[in-house]
């Protein structure tokens, strides 16, 4: 894939995610690794997914360093998709969204339970970290060291904030989302309903 195709993949990803409502306003953001290189693509700061374009597109070093010209500046989170990106070779994508059901989650320190095959198939076991300021060290260092403790992670969830998931393509890594997202509303919704999910199947 060449690099323009690699940005309008980004961009119909970020689309996607804004058609599923897995975020609101400019929160959330989404990188793609750039196939054998040590650098990435990632969505600017103070843009919507939906309002994401190639020409938005930000491009960046493992290192930190913006490496594309113009007024577009990284996500505020750049550093902890870089990080994980530098640890975990095999993950070329990472999708962070501010979806509701999993948020809710979140913020009663609770990850939401697999409640389909899909999920169980898809996500592996969720890990959790506790609030911490958006774009800060801290919490860089809270989500890559999951990644480091945990090799097998796939989704992290960020208390009072929203989620991260990764995968060996940006695609998976979208699908990954959207299947938790999905998950959580489906386990909110039986309990609505009144009854006791059923988690044993």
């Amino acid at each position: 894939m060449s690099l323009d195709d690699l940005k309008k993949h980004l961009v119909d990803i970020c689309h996607c995610a804004s058609e599923r409502w897995l975020t609101a306003g400019s929160g959330g953001n989404i990188s793609v690794r750039i196939p054998e290189t040590t650098r990435y693509l990632c969505t600017a700061t103070g843009v919507t997914f939906r309002d994401t374009a190639v020409e938005n597109i930000v491009e960046m070093d493992l290192d930190g360093r913006q490496l594309s010209p113009g007024p577009w500046k990284p996500s505020k989170e750049h550093r902890w998709h870089a990080g994980i990106l530098a640890l975990r070779p095999e993950v070329h994508g990472v999708v962070h969204t501010h979806s509701t059901a999993t948020m809710a989650f979140g913020i009663v320190d609770m990850t939401p339970p697999h409640m389909t095959g899909q999920a169980r198939a898809h996500l592996g076991r969720i890990q959790i970290v506790p609030y911490a300021d958006a774009g800060s060290d801290e919490l860089r260092d809270l989500i890559v060291g999951v990644y480091e403790a945990h090799p097998d992670t796939r989704i992290v969830l960020l208390a009072n904030h929203g989620l991260a998931a990764t995968g060996p393509s940006l695609l998976e890594a979208y699908n990954r989302a959207e299947i938790v997202e999905d998950s959580a509303q489906a386990y909110l919704h039986c309990k609505i309903l009144g009854r006791e999910p059923k988690l044993d199947f």
